[in-house]
This record gives structure tokens, sequence and C-alpha cells, in this order.
């Protein structure tokens, strides 16, 4: 929330709450409360109370508000304390709030996979508040959850394919121009695609050699099982079914379960479908190594027209840049970054963060550059081991 519209609410204690009052803003994230982030009025004092198990205090909107009006804030809170929600960021300033979004949907993600192993269906309004901050995180600055899944560590595989699909599709639909509620599907279809390799004989997914006829068959059975999976689920919307059932089918028909062709495969589905192969290709996998962002979309680029769609994978190699964010770098000079930022002008030119110098020594503090005079000349698939990517919160 800009400081700007924030000026005139008002903050009180949950006790002082009465019905009529329109709930703009909460003292802690919306993440961590069963309230809709858009804001809501107060209709009862049942409601009043439920607030007051989440929040000490709240922000109270009088130019929104039924009654009463006039109103007297508990105290004066500036407008900077509230998680911010429509404003334009840089990664810098986005960082804080992208991790508290990241650790959130961690948590959302343990939920889910612990709910899904009790047999026991994901709850769906749990999944989806869970995902509103990272949404809402990625249309004020999509640079930032993509530089935090690129470069902090992750609890497990499972947990960072779901995670990183979600926010990759996220940033892909942004760039596509999609509302918040379709954003919202997009996440919630990437979180949940992979769901039904909990019931994968974890030996065969864990297994290194090339894996057999009927070993590959139950890998395949993956999308089955994540489909009942998802059809327990009450008021599933059904584009994100679509991304479930479909993500593994491909444009000349080769993919699985239904070898669908073309446009026969529905359009968020073909959104999973390169987002999920890209993600999968930058991670480390028992059968292969993991490699760049660049290495990873060049890879996808050869796959246009015969298993991704030509002009989707067009904008999303656009979405992500030529060096994706996160993507360690070798530039004119000798010296080695990190890229920490796209430049939506200048495509091949992001901004550098350099960590190591010309002559090969740690750069402290790191340096951030945009590199048209010194251009990057070649992509590494990590950094300098010991060398951790750069704590970019002071980047304005």
């Amino acid at each position: 929330m800009s400081k700007t519209l924030a000026d005139h609410l008002i903050a009180l204690k949950a006790d002082r709450l009465r019905p009529g009052m329109f709930v703009a803003a909460l003292d802690r994230l919306w993440l961590h409360t069963p309230f809709p982030p858009d804001g809501f009025y107060i209709r009862d004092k049942q409601q009043i109370a439920r607030i007051g198990r989440f929040c000490t205090y709240v922000y109270i909107d009088p130019l929104k508000s039924e009654e009463p009006r006039n109103v007297v804030p508990f105290e004066h809170i500036p407008a900077t304390a509230l998680a911010p929600h429509a404003t334009t960021h840089s990664v810098g300033e986005e960082i804080p709030w992208a991790r508290l979004a990241l650790d959130g949907l961690n948590a959302v993600v343990r939920r889910m996979i612990r709910e899904t192993r009790s047999s026991h269906a994901p709850d769906l309004a749990a999944l989806t508040t869970g995902l509103m901050p990272m949404v809402d995180s990625i249309q004020r600055c999509p640079d930032a959850l993509l530089w935090l899944i690129r470069t902090e560590k992750s609890a497990g595989y499972i947990y960072r394919r779901s995670i990183g699909t979600a926010i990759t599709a996220v940033a892909f639909g942004h760039r596509l121009g999609y509302d918040r509620d379709s954003l919202l599907e997009l996440a919630l279809g990437g979180i949940l695609l992979d769901i039904g390799k909990i019931d994968v004989p974890v030996t065969i997914l864990a297994k290194s050699a090339t894996l057999s006829t009927i070993e590959y068959g139950l890998v395949q059975k993956h999308v089955c099982h994540a489909l009942e999976m998802v059809r327990a689920i009450d008021n599933v919307p059904e584009r994100v079914v679509d991304m479930v059932s479909s993500h593994h089918e491909r444009f000349d028909g080769s993919g699985y379960p239904e070898q669908q062709r073309g446009t026969e495969i529905p359009l968020f589905a073909r959104i999973a479908g390169i987002v999920d192969t890209y993600d999968a290709l930058t991670q480390e996998r028992r059968y292969a190594p993991a490699i760049s962002g660049h290495t990873a979309l060049r890879y996808l680029s050869g796959q246009r027209q015969c298993k991704f769609d030509d002009a989707l994978l067009q904008e999303f190699i656009h979405a992500m840049g030529t060096y994706p964010t996160g993507t360690w770098v070798e530039l004119l000079d000798g010296s080695v970054g990190v890229v920490c930022a796209q430049h939506a002008q200048w495509p091949l030119t992001p901004r550098v963060a350099v960590t190591i110098d010309r002559n090969g020594d740690p750069l402290i503090p790191y340096t951030v550059i945009a590199n048209r005079l010194n251009p990057i000349v070649n992509t590494r698939h990590a950094g300098q081991p010991g060398l951790d990517a750069p704590d970019l919160e002071a980047i304005a």
C-alpha cells in the first residue's frame, strides 16, 4: 500500500471496532489470517471477536466505512508499517516482503503435503490465502521472489519444485497481463502439479540410473494420482484442473497421459508445461545436474512448435529475461556476478550483482552494475564454491 493511499487510514484496537467499518489493512501480513486481503466490511460482533483473535489493531478506512465515520485513532502508526499492495518496488525494497511471502508459501506446501499423506484433501481456502502474498509480491516486483528461489536453500525437492513452479507460473502470468484471480489460479495449479508424486515409490523418484519401462510408467501415473487428489477438493477452478491433468502433454502429441496436440491442450496447461519444464531443468535432480536459467531457455527455444506453443514460449523468454534473475554470469572484464534484476528495455543487459572482481578475488561489498559497457559473455550453472549470493536488501 502506498503512503498516499494509506495516509487517511485510522488504526483502531480490535475491541473498538463496530459493524459498518471497513477494514483496509491489518497489523500483520494478511497471510497469517483468514481475512480477504482486499479489505472487508465488519458485519457483526462475531466477526469482531474473530478479528481480535488474530490482530491487536487494524486499519479502518473512514471513506469506505458505512458507519461510524468519526472515530478517534488508537495511535498514529506510519503507513510504512503496512505490507504494500499495488505499488511497484525495486528488488531491494521488495526482498523483505518476498521473503515473508516465501516463508508463508513454504508453510502452505508443508501443510498440503502433510494433509495429502494423511489421505485428507488439502484445504482450498488455506491454500488460496497462503498464495495471496506471493501473488501480490510478484505484481509489485517479479524479480524478488525469482531471486530468492534461485539463491536460497529449500527444505526438499518436492517442496522446492511446487514452490518454484508456482512462483514462475505467476511471474509468467503477470507478464501475460492476467488479473489477480487468474494469477491465483496459476499459483494454485503450480503447487499442485506434482502432488501425485507422493504416491510414486521413493526408490523410483530417487533413482539416478535410467528408469525401466515399468518404472517410467509408474512415474507417469503421478498425473492420475494428482488429478484424483485435486478432484477431492471442493470448488477447484477448472483451469487448475487443466494444469494438473495436462501439464505433461506436448504440442506434437508426444506427451502424456492423453497425447493431446496443439491447442487441444488447454491454455493454462500449455503455460504449466513450459514453466514445469523450465523449473525442473534448473534444479539438481538424481539423474541430471542443474543447468542455468539461460541454458534452460535455450533448450526450451529449441523445442518450439515441437513440444511447446511457440507464441507462449517467446512470451516466457521475455518474462524470464535472456539471463534470468538468479543466473550466475561472467562479464567481459573477467568479473563474476549474479543477475539480480531485469531491464525491460534492455533484455540482454540485466542488472548484475558483481561478487568476484576481475582478478578472481571476492568483492566485498558487492557492486551492482547495468552491464552495457561490461556485457555478459558466459553463464555458469552455479557460483564459486563457498561464495553465497549477496543480500539485495540494500539495492534501491
